[in-house]
């Protein structure tokens, strides 16, 4: 893989042909044989705390690791990009990890999405906020995104917070058929980013599918 850095506040990456053409291909057919239902937003499609917005416009559907083996060369792939052990991302048996809190996969369903034209996701973050109480306190901390198509106008993904000394624009990320994009929304001392806040642009001729698979931090410790 070719991992080229878009910027260093937010961290952002891109990798071309992450995904190759079958799988490219094997992914918009799950989406057109899918019910897709109109986009939430909160963490995760099993929280129970998304909710639908008019400031994400666009339709979706879940696809879990165990589909098939394409989906869970995908997963695999992932996990060697960000350099975390591939059985993180699955539920674990008992001698798997046995100091974490939890058996729990840290990687999420992927996210199945299509924008038609003048659909969007406005500015926001990827991250949440568990309950202080919680011992468990798992954060999405990384976002990788997978284009699937390329639209005929608009719909880039845009860093609106990026910080540089030569633009005060945004930086936009295109999408392009099988290209990645990683960022995180942790700052490697654990705060959340606040520069990490993007946006899916409106589509302003064609469509544009993408699949999405957020990445949390494991646990929380209590060093109390």
């Amino acid at each position: 893989m070719t991992v080229t850095v878009l910027s260093c506040a937010p961290r952002v990456y891109e990798i071309p042909d992450f995904l190759s053409e079958v799988e490219v291909d094997h992914i918009i057919n799950i989406a057109k044989t899918s019910t897709l239902k109109p986009s939430s937003t909160g963490q995760g499609e099993s929280t129970g705390s998304e909710k639908k917005t008019k400031t994400r416009t666009s339709v979706n559907t879940w696809v879990g690791r165990e589909t098939d083996q394409i989906i869970d060369a995908i997963y695999r792939r992932s996990a060697d990009l960000l350099r975390i052990d591939e059985k993180l991302f699955r539920y674990r048996s008992e001698g798997e990890f046995p100091d974490l809190n939890t058996k729990s996969s840290i990687a999420e369903q992927l996210q199945l999405v299509h924008y038609d034209k003048g659909q969007e996701y406005t500015a926001h973050h990827d991250f949440g906020f568990a309950a202080a109480g919680d011992k468990v306190q798992g954060a999405r901390f990384a976002t990788l995104l997978f284009y699937l198509n390329e639209p005929d106008e608009g719909g880039e993904t845009e860093f609106p917070r990026w910080y540089n000394g030569e633009t005060s624009s945004g930086l936009r990320a295109k999408p392009k058929k099988g290209k990645a994009v990683l960022f995180y929304s942790q700052l490697p001392d654990g705060n959340m980013d606040d520069l990490s806040h993007h946006a899916a642009l409106p589509v302003k001729k064609g469509e544009k599918y993408l699949i999405n698979l957020w990445v949390r931090d494991p646990f929380f410790e209590d060093r109390d």
